[in-house]
């Protein structure tokens, strides 16, 4: 008889969470877009007030990430996320009962501290650990789940229809507690607890593989304390360019759907059926990203992805509508992929494992303004103009600048030196 070989305890946690990304990006990120239109007409706020419900979701992630990483390294991330779930599903219930900005606002703090608590710092801390040869790809496939989750985004807009979006936010939140509590459970600390060995027993780096890794695997000064990080010009530089492109993410997740069926004039299903297909492409990027970013240096992926972040969302603002979305769609949903998945890597790569939730934390206090900027500005943008072609231009031109962040962003020199 054969014995099948035992799946390694790490892509168990991979498996957690891709599904926590997936019911983050099906029932709020990905979604959102879906709720500005359906508020804006409901209740008359404008796109502008709606869009700062999802900045105050980012700048409370972003100030709550140092005290969280901090968290997560004394406590592990299986109870992290845990209460994360409960958070973010009594979030969605009651922001299905709001009828005023201020209840909305409140309604999305809770959402935001359910999002933060089992969101991709917590679930970046849980996989970095238990790779070093395939940490891209594991990063790759646990981004995979947040492309899967924006596929059910036609679904959600179908719900809000045929619904209305009070009912399909409290069923969202009854969602979150049933996909998100079994994934919390797959959660588990370094694999040393476990009496295994990082990437399931492997212990060297074959030749092939050691350009992809910007930093000797057996240097020991390079498992930096948050303090050390924070010295080094790298943490800065990887935080800004971080920044930059979240700068064109966060507007899109925000106001593609409106950009769509306000200014293309396309149906709310039809532009959901678009968000469905920027999620495809970047489910492939991402797959390219974890290919590349295993055997080639990540730092000069991120700077491509960020001209071609550029270049998507020109295109979107200015090309006539079908080449325009084309263009985007490839361009944008590539980017997004192949870069995504890099981020925690690189800072794995380049500051060790063992304090990665304190440094990943601090770094949030830097790419936060990205998260929190690009949506509002975008909105502000178009409430001023009519339309978001001129936001787009202005994110555009901020997000190639951002490659020359990632330029200078060079592995850090060890502590010793």
């Amino acid at each position: 008889m054969v014995r099948l070989r035992t799946v390694y305890l790490g892509w168990w946690v991979v498996a957690g969470g891709m599904g926590l990304q997936a019911a983050q990006a099906a029932l709020l990120s990905n979604v959102f877009g879906v709720y500005v239109v359906a508020l804006t007409g409901d209740l008359g706020w404008s796109r502008a007030a709606v869009a700062s419900g999802f900045a105050l979701i980012q700048l409370q992630g972003g100030l709550l990430g140092p005290f969280q990483g901090v968290v997560l390294d004394r406590f592990g991330p299986r109870r992290v996320i845990a209460f994360g779930v409960v958070f973010f599903g009594a979030g969605l219930a009651l922001l299905s009962t709001v009828s005023s900005l201020a209840g909305f606002y409140a309604a999305l703090l809770v959402v935001g501290l359910g999002a933060s608590l089992a969101g991709y710092l917590s679930v970046t801390t849980a996989i970095v650990p238990w790779f070093l040869r395939r940490r891209a790809t594991a990063m790759a496939w646990m981004a995979l789940g947040s492309s899967a989750g924006g596929l059910l985004v036609p679904l959600v807009a179908g719900a809000v229809v045929a619904f209305g979006w009070r009912p399909t936010a409290l069923a969202s939140g009854l969602v979150m507690l049933l996909v998100g509590l079994p994934s919390a459970a797959l959660m588990r600390r370094e694999p040393a607890r476990y009496g295994l060995a990082i990437d399931g027993g492997y212990r060297g780096l074959p030749d092939a593989a050691r350009g992809a890794i910007d930093v000797p695997e057996s240097d020991p000064d390079r498992d930096y304390t948050l303090r050390a990080a924070v010295r080094t010009r790298s943490f800065w530089m990887l935080g800004l360019g971080h920044a930059s492109a979240l700068l064109v993410v966060s507007a899109v997740v925000v106001h593609l759907v409106p950009h769509l069926s306000g200014g293309l004039g396309m149906s709310l299903t039809a532009a959901a059926s678009v968000v469905a297909a920027l999620t495809f492409v970047t489910a492939v990027g991402q797959a390219l990203g974890g290919l590349l970013g295993d055997r080639v240096a990540k730092r000069r992926l991120a700077m491509g992805a960020m001209f071609a972040h550029a270049a998507g969302l020109l295109s979107l603002a200015w090309l006539p509508a079908g080449v325009g979305i084309g263009a985007f769609l490839l361009l944008h949903g590539l980017a997004w992929g192949v870069r995504g998945p890099l981020m925690g890597a690189m800072r794995a790569d380049y500051f060790g494992s063992t304090h990665f939730g304190a440094i990943m934390g601090a770094s949030a206090l830097v790419f936060m303004p990205g998260q929190l900027l690009g949506a509002v500005v975008a909105g502000l943008m178009a409430d001023a103009f009519g339309d978001y072609r001129w936001g787009f231009t202005l994110l555009a031109g901020l997000a190639a600048l951002g490659s020359l962040a990632f330029r200078l962003a060079t592995p850090p020199p060890s502590r010793a030196a």
